[in-house]
């Protein structure tokens, strides 16, 4: 090979070298780096996005920036696909099931024991980490996830939706259910802080605004311009627009947070034992969508029918896993924010703080899960590729090439070349081709003879002799269709017609069971 100084060429600086990689790491975790952008935005200037602030973040974005995000996801959203997949009632409810119950009510009771052995953790913070696990999940980032590894993307598709809109009515019932025994297992000197009346009504007024109405509208506009809709996304980049909003959302809540110093009461270590908490949860939860849709089974045992009815596919599985252990932080930021808009505008950057760290740690560890998932998968393809299905008469049948009148074959002539290419595979249906000639077939009176019950390994080849020459134009052809080990012959004979059946292309195990019926005197029919 030539050196670029070979061929003229500058050769690439360390600086170039630098410079790309920066391109590179910067296309590719891009939110994650907003996500620090704004923080330390938040941290340097508090007073910009803060509630009734020079923006008055409390109208431009969390009414504004909410209501694009959701609009945004109503358009993104594809009907046809929702559609196909809307009738698999089980499959989505097992994951509503482990996203909105299972989850919520194990992290609760988790809390719950955490507070009872007094543990040194802010309340707040745990707090948050409940309110977390109350969240529907994603709303984009496992659907794209699930594509990659090779996953049922429709299934997210449709539980991504479901779930946000079951989200608005649930996620705000659970909070509201757990706080009152959270607040009253609280230390004494922190309950004033984490307490707060949840007004189920206005809740519900305010998410549907900005929340449902926006998705059904978003619908609707996908549907009157779908091709439209689909060119100005790609266009515009509609979904790193909603991202941006989102990022703006995550600004104003800790520009909050810092203004009332709220985040004086949060030490490192709640910080640190919230990340860990976090890691946990994700892969305990993965784990057991895991177990819950695929089911598996030790293959040194005989596996029940039951679980084979009951388990789903491997990309159905993959499906499972990321839209049951994945929560929202576009819902999940503007829920707070409802909830505790008459509290202490800092308390909603302390209890947002698990949602955003477990939305971090949720992309990290969704994304090392993409590859072992797509070998997992692949992997079950190509077992189930090599697996041969059960036959089928209609589909699996192999037909041999006909042979005119004059040519067929007696107990004594060998196969022809073209006849010996239909070949028997023992593991699929196939066929031997019967020729017969008969003169008055339509009112002849019919008989089916079984042939040996051993699989021959290739066609076999029955010649039916009538007594009387017959005419060209009288000649048949009539298939023999195998099952498994043994041939089920149907063959067709007059009062007038003989059998003599031909065993020269036998296997040799099968020869002399063939032998003794073709020595044997031709089989009359019953009259």
């Amino acid at each position: 090979m030539t050196s670029p100084q070979q061929k003229g060429e500058d050769p690439i600086t360390p600086q170039q070298k630098a410079k790309s990689l920066a391109l590179v790491i910067l296309k590719k975790y891009w939110f994650l780096l907003g996500l620090a952008f704004v923080i330390i935005l938040a941290y340097a200037a508090p007073d910009v996005a803060r509630k009734d602030g020079y923006i008055h973040a409390e109208w431009s974005i969390k009414w504004g920036a909410v209501i694009i995000i959701f609009l945004i996801s109503g358009m993104s959203l594809r009907t046809r696909i929702l559609t196909q997949t809307f009738l698999r009632i089980r499959l989505h409810l097992l994951v509503q099931i482990i996203n909105l119950v299972i989850i919520p009510f194990f992290v609760f009771g988790l809390v719950l024991l955490l507070f009872k052995c007094h543990v040194p953790m802010n309340s707040l913070v745990l707090m948050g980490v409940v309110i977390a696990a109350s969240t529907p999940t994603t709303v984009s980032s496992n659907v794209v996830m699930t594509k990659s590894a090779k996953g049922n993307e429709a299934t997210a598709l449709m539980n991504a939706a479901l779930g946000n809109v079951l989200g608005i009515f649930i996620s705000p019932a659970l909070v509201d259910t757990f706080q009152e025994p959270l607040i009253e297992a609280t230390p004494e000197n922190e309950s004033a802080q984490a307490g707060g009346k949840v007004d189920f009504t206005s809740v519900l007024k305010q998410l549907g605004i900005t929340v449902l109405i926006p998705l059904v509208v978003g619908q609707i506009i996908q549907l009157l311009f779908t091709e439209k809709v689909a060119e100005i996304k790609v266009k515009w980049r509609l979904s790193d627009v909603s991202s941006v909003c989102l990022l703006a959302m995550v600004w104003s809540v800790f520009c909050d947070a810092f203004k009332s110093k709220s985040f004086d009461s949060v030490s490192a270590t709640d910080i640190i034992a919230v990340v860990i908490l976090n890691m946990g949860f994700y892969i305990l939860f993965s784990f057991l969508c895991f177990f819950l849709a695929y089911i598996p089974f030790p293959s040194a045992m005989k596996e029940p029918s039951w679980i084979k009815r009951l388990r789903y596919s491997r990309e159905d599985t993959v499906a499972v896993m990321y839209c049951g252990a994945t929560k929202t932080v576009a819902m999940g930021v503007p829920l707070i924010n409802v909830l505790y808009q008459n509290g202490d505008p800092g308390t909603v950057g302390v209890l947002s703080t698990p949602l955003l760290l477990y939305h971090v740690e949720q992309l990290i560890l969704g994304n090392i899960e993409v590859d072992l998932l797509k070998r997992w998968v692949s992997r079950g393809n190509k077992k189930d590729a090599a697996a041969v299905p059960p036959p089928r008469d209609e589909e699996d049948l192999v037909s041999c090439p006909a042979l005119p009148a004059s040519n067929v074959p007696t107990n004594t002539k060998p196969m022809e070349e073209d006849e010996k290419e239909c070949s028997y595979n023992e593991r699929t249906t196939t066929t031997a081709t019967v020729y017969y000639s008969e003169k008055h077939y339509e009112t002849a009176k019919l008989e089916t003879i079984q042939l040996d019950e051993v699989v021959p390994t290739s066609t076999t080849m029955v010649s039916i002799e009538d007594e009387k020459k017959p005419d060209a134009n009288d000649s048949g052809l009539r298939e023999v269709t195998s099952h498994g080990d043994f041939f089920t012959s149907p063959l067709f004979a007059s009062e007038t017609g003989s059998f003599t059946l031909d065993t020269s292309h036998f296997s040799t195990e099968t020869t002399s069971s063939s032998q003794q019926s073709s020595s044997s005197s031709p089989v009359q029919p019953r009259s």
